[in-house]
């Protein structure tokens, strides 16, 4: 409170204004809270990069440093496509990607799991295999098939190798 007595939380000593933040943390989390709720609804409608947006869909909140299961880059591949993803430019390619069911890798396990892992992988490798695409991506589209298909890879290098 304030020496008379007064809360000053958020206002200014006049209480007309909202007062600024008296410490870095506050400003901090101050600067992040429009950021946060933009991020909640789509990966590009942000202030992220396409990199960042690609460790967004790779990596685990909050820190984004724990990869996510192969299962789930599988599954959630078509989050890093346009519309979803407007730091893309869309392309008639992104619609030939036929979605996986987020059912289909549940009540398994074993050399079951590991088969329908592998098919699937199959799967989406053929998709993004730089020969199969498009001659005509933009530079970003050609980004984002490199940066999934090196993620991709390197989950299936910690799984099966």
């Amino acid at each position: 409170g304030t020496p008379n007595g007064n809360s000053s939380r958020g206002r200014d000593p006049e209480g007309d204004i909202p007062a600024q933040p008296r410490n870095r943390r506050q400003f901090r989390l101050a600067q992040s809270m429009p950021i946060l709720e933009r991020e909640t609804t789509t990966f590009g409608k942000n202030e992220l990069t396409l990199e960042e947006t690609i460790r967004r869909w790779s990596h685990k909140k909050p820190d984004y440093k724990t990869s996510n299961s192969l299962q789930h880059l599988l599954v959630t591949l078509p989050q890093t496509f346009p519309p979803r993803n407007d730091m893309v430019e869309d392309h008639e390619y992104f619609a030939k990607w036929k979605k996986l069911d987020k059912e289909c890798f549940t009540d398994m396990g074993g050399d079951e799991l590991k088969s329908l892992l592998q098919r699937a992988l199959r799967k989406a490798k053929f998709f993004l295999h730089p020969d199969k695409l498009p001659k005509d991506l933009t530079e970003n589209q050609s980004l984002l098939f490199k940066t999934i298909w090196d993620v991709i890879t390197q989950q299936e290098l910690a799984i099966f190798d």
